[in-house]
């Protein structure tokens, strides 16, 4: 099984759109983030009277923070930037698990308000949108750029979101929406209204030209692709000290030689473009051009996979018995592939063993050089080169047939370790027996783990805890030995 095939449920998967219909608006993941930035020119580039309104916002926005730091008004700039925060409910972003709202914090907050308190370039005003922020402001990036957009646009992104739910009959529920900016009162509150709901959380949708995978807005572009060009050319026709007469007569100026000279700092992009107005408005109609060029962003869905809620809502979904044995088998291998990481590798299923007389559901070959595996190894000296994993998608008991089913794959080669995947105990007790008999008969190290177990371990994985991973495995292990 290809680890691939295990993709994150969309939005339109979720509300069950038709598939046949073409959608206006990004078809996020469900349950995750989905690896990409809200681009405040991909708004522009649609043209429309909403696009005008937002880019007003956007406008009217920064003007007013600009006046508040001249003004001196500390209190309102603190309240205007301590604001913006990541937009969970857009769903965007590298977040590997489930939104985890790591937007502008309080600290980054602080430290961008000092950095526009002492910048000339908001002093001056010549901050007036995004992009004058983006270049001329430490500390913000292209994922603030997302959150920040996100934040002054908030209200217009939901009034967005529900005129598509109009359009696809996208069910809609009555939920809070937090610290969304007023353009009457000029002050982030909250307010009731009605927004798509996946589980627990809101959902946001955005224009599909909205968005990218790579933003051009950043200050590495504008200083690599438009400022270091300008200087280059102004340097060749100067023919001074940066330049260099080939042999052929050609006079050529090196980037290197340049970037020494015109370090990437905020302020020499702040004075550069306070010198060269033309090339940063050149910058600008290239985001623009651009916008309009690269259109409609496509999700790579390869990069991501499923977290612990759509792992949970897939077991939930797989009945007991045998007519959803293997898709239980197949969620069970991609879990413990994902659960384990790099403590194993070259998972195989359905492993014929014994000249093919017989076959294990899952094997693995032990590659821990820390943690749980060579643990086993190194302290409890229980040999394990292979891991070996029965599943049984029961709505019984698992009994003695099953345990000596397991402990029947194990041997002095293979090693004395395995794993039963079950979907409940309903007696631990007498399962924890009848596992240590075996430890005190052959040596055979069995343990169970029931869906409430494989959940839990996927929810240390989201949160890519390892050391927890290897403290509830090394719990099994004491439950057999202690």
């Amino acid at each position: 099984m290809k680890l691939n095939q295990l993709e994150p449920q969309k939005i339109s998967d979720y509300f069950g759109l038709n598939k046949n219909v073409e959608l206006d608006f990004v078809d996020i993941y469900a349950y995750q983030d989905t690896p990409l930035f809200l681009d405040p020119f991909g708004i522009s580039a649609m043209g429309t009277k909403w696009a005008k309104e937002c880019e007003t916002q956007i406008a009217t926005y920064f003007q007013y923070l600009v006046d508040s730091l001249n003004a001196g008004d500390k209190k309102t700039t603190s309240k205007l930037l301590n604001a913006l925060h990541e937009v969970n409910e857009v769903g965007l972003g590298y977040s590997s698990g489930v939104p985890q709202g790591r937007g502008i914090g309080p600290e980054q907050a602080k430290e961008i308000q000092e950095a526009f308190e002492i910048s000339d370039a908001a002093k001056s005003g010549d901050i007036k949108d995004i992009a004058d922020c983006a270049l001329m402001i430490p500390g913000i990036s292209r994922d603030k750029i997302s959150d920040i957009t996100a934040n002054i646009l908030k209200r217009k992104l939901v009034e967005f979101t529900q005129k598509q739910c109009k359009i696809h009959n996208i069910p809609t529920r009555r939920v809070p929406v937090n610290n969304a900016f007023d353009y009457d009162t000029f002050q982030f509150t909250s307010y009731f209204t009605h927004l798509p709901v996946v589980g627990d959380n809101a959902k946001i949708l955005l224009p599909l030209s909205s968005v990218r995978l790579d933003p051009e807005l950043s200050k590495s572009k504008y200083y690599r692709n438009f400022v270091l060009e300008y200087l280059k050319a102004e340097h060749q026709h100067a023919g001074d000290a940066l330049s260099t007469v080939l042999k052929n007569g050609r006079v050529v100026v090196r980037i290197k030689d340049l970037k020494e000279k015109y370090p990437m700092r905020v302020d020499f992009l702040y004075d550069f473009s306070k010198e060269n107005p033309k090339i940063l408005e050149e910058y600008k109609s290239e985001l623009r051009r651009t916008a309009v060029k690269n259109g409609k962003a496509q999700l790579e869905t390869k990069r991501k996979i499923l977290n612990s809620i759509e792992r949970k809502n897939i077991m939930n979904s797989i009945k007991c018995g045998r007519d959803d044995a293997n898709r239980f088998h197949k969620i069970a291998y991609d879990n413990l592939i994902h659960i384990f990481g790099k403590r194993t590798s070259n998972p195989t299923m359905e492993k014929d063993i014994n000249l093919g007389r017989k076959r294990i559901d899952i094997v693995f070959n032990n590659s821990g050089k820390k943690g749980f595996f060579k643990s086993l190894n190194t302290i409890h000296h229980i040999k394990c080169p292979k891991i070996v994993v029965e599943c049984k998608n029961y709505g019984k008991e698992i009994g003695n047939p099953e345990v000596d089913q397991i402990s029947g794959r194990l041997n002095s080669r293979r090693g004395r370790f395995g794993i039963i995947v079950c979907r409940s105990i309903n007696n631990k007790k007498r399962l924890l027996e009848r596992c240590k008999d075996l430890v005190n008969d052959n040596g055979n190290h069995i343990i169970v783990l029931e869906d409430k177990d494989i959940i839990k371990l996927l929810k240390y994985r989201d949160k890519n805890n390892e050391k927890s991973i290897d403290i509830f495995l090394e719990s099994k292990i004491d439950e057999l030995i202690m």
